[in-house]
């Protein structure tokens, strides 16, 4: 797989999406001009709300998370292709993936962005909102769907954009479009994760963060050095784990276990994780929106 990225990479010239003046750098930046933090903050509080209880798998307000999901990427223009894949949760409770999925002139193969929308829900009475997990990685996926409409050009292989159901419960949302592949999964030439993007583990490094990928892919951070330049991004500062083996409990290991290389942004553990403090006051949304940013730059060179 490595194979076809480097070529890419190698006849486009390393940092074009960077340099100025052509079609590429034009394109790009609209992209990356679509991304705020006013529309990321206001899907990140209405999520985090107590209006939405917590968003657990299989509940009314799970669902309502993903109505609004599916009524943002409309109003972004996604009508016609979004894709509501539906499934059964290990308790027999009705989950459901929300795709968007945008066709590129290599329709056979595929890079997926993946985020998952469930939380804890309620305990005893009280409301665990998980601002950080996940509303955050949910509102940064949001913001690279605005890039990808803003940036107006057809990427090269198909794109897949997608909100997870049920990872609280075992990566059921990941696992499920996985296992839909079935022996297609060399499709997907590149994953990657957003799971809990909005703190700091670090107060004293408030730009730190996780920067997970898979270690045979050694483009995936020369990527993301280019992105911090790309976007001029101040607010975010790797913490590099390559790895070749199946990495962490979020949603790209259901990928990493099938050998597909992924990428997980991830602003690691902080006192408020899987508490009802997890609120979305507490989010370093500068930070956030870097990591969107920089984002933005990784799907373009793995998608365009």
């Amino acid at each position: 797989m490595v194979w076809g990225w480097l070529c890419a990479w190698i006849c486009c010239g390393v940092g074009e999406a960077a340099a100025g003046g052509g079609k590429t750098d034009r394109t790009f930046r609209r992209g990356l001009a679509a991304i705020s933090r006013q529309q990321a903050e206001a899907s990140l509080r209405f999520l985090a709300s107590d209006a939405l209880g917590g968003r657990l798998a299989g509940s009314v307000e799970g669902r309502i998370a993903g109505q609004y999901l599916i009524a943002e990427l409309e109003q972004m223009g996604y009508a016609g292709q979004i894709v509501e894949q539906s499934f059964t949760g290990r308790r027999g409770e009705a989950l459901r993936n929300v795709l968007a999925v945008i066709p590129g002139r290599d329709t056979v193969r595929r890079v997926v962005v993946g985020a998952h929308f469930d939380h804890e829900g309620m305990r005893d009475g009280a409301v665990y909102p998980g601002a950080d997990d996940n509303a955050s990685g949910t509102v940064v996926l949001l913001e690279l769907a605005r890039a990808v409409k803003a940036a107006g050009v057809r990427p090269e292989h198909t794109l897949v954009l997608a909100f997870w159901d049920g990872e609280e419960r075992g990566l059921l949302g990941s696992q499920h479009y996985v296992s839909t592949l079935g022996p297609d999964t060399a499709s997907v030439i590149g994953y990657v994760n957003f799971d809990m993007v909005g703190r700091n583990t670090d107060e004293e490094r408030p730009r730190l963060f996780r920067y997970f990928y898979t270690a045979s892919e050694p483009q995936l951070r020369i990527w993301f050095d280019e992105s911090v330049a790309a976007g001029g991004l101040q607010h975010i500062e790797a913490d590099y784990r390559p790895s070749d083996r199946t990495l962490g409990g979020s949603d790209n290991r259901s990928f990493t276990r099938v050998g597909i290389p992924v990428v997980w942004y991830h602003t690691d553990g902080h006192p408020d994780y899987n508490r009802p403090t997890d609120t979305a006051d507490r989010i370093n949304y500068p930070k956030l929106l870097d990591i969107a940013r920089s984002a933005w730059y990784v799907v373009w060179r793995m998608a365009y």
